[in-house]
């Protein structure tokens, strides 16, 4: 890794479910990055701990607005700066029809994965982007099928695109969906592979705010 590497200099806050996360923050860290974890992926094995990493451990309630302030003021103070921010939206299976899925069950889900994200996006961009730029991606975790995950990724469409619209050109803003057909390893590894062209915005992949990533990795289409 030198200074040319893409993420050189940049610091990058993952947050939210664990899933891809190991394997993200060593893509980031060999782009260059200097990498922050909050929450489950702040667990991430080995990451936070060896000496000298450029990796810095934040353990956090994901259920709290409030976490999110103490958190970006500690990037901010340790790294001097907070470049990107990627969420990492769960969307766990809960396969039961919707007149059978408990209300408060679905309330905990949205705001696990609309309203946290949201919450972050808020913070970092006050704290940070609105004075000095950056990026935000969404990423969806695992590959979903169906069931009442679809009304989250539909949430989390229209929250990045409204998003997007109001926080160009100053921060740009996206998220990463799978194609229905993905299936889940294959689907995480892809998403290691595109996270720092969609940061950077290199090459030809970038085509809107929400991205849905196909099994060639290669240019994901725009979302319908």
């Amino acid at each position: 890794m030198g200074r040319n590497a893409p993420l050189s200099g940049r610091v990058v806050l993952l947050t939210g479910a664990d899933g891809p996360a190991e394997a993200m923050t060593r893509r980031l860290l060999s782009q260059g990055a200097r990498v922050a974890l909050a929450g489950a992926v702040a667990a991430s094995a080995g990451l936070a701990t060896a000496p000298g990493s450029r990796v810095l451990a934040l353990p956090c309630n994901l259920d709290s607005p409030a976490e999110t302030g103490r958190v970006v003021d500690t990037v901010i103070d340790r790294f001097g700066r907070l470049d990107h921010l990627v969420n990492l939206v769960a969307t766990r299976t809960c396969p039961v029809p919707l007149m059978e899925l408990d209300p408060l069950s679905l309330s905990h889900t949205l705001q696990r994965d609309l309203v946290m994200p949201l919450a972050w996006t808020q913070r970092a961009y006050w704290r940070w982007m609105a004075a000095h730029g950056g990026s935000v991606v969404n990423v969806v975790a695992n590959a979903v099928r169906d069931h009442p995950q679809d009304t989250v990724l539909a949430g989390l469409t229209e929250l990045t695109e409204w998003l997007a619209a109001e926080l160009t050109p100053q921060v740009d803003v996206h998220t990463l969906v799978p194609n229905p057909a993905f299936a889940t390893a294959a689907y995480q590894a892809g998403i290691t592979d595109v996270l720092p062209d969609v940061l950077t915005r290199r090459g030809n992949r970038i085509r809107g705010p929400v991205l849905v990533l196909t099994e060639e990795c290669v240019d994901p289409p725009r979302a319908a």
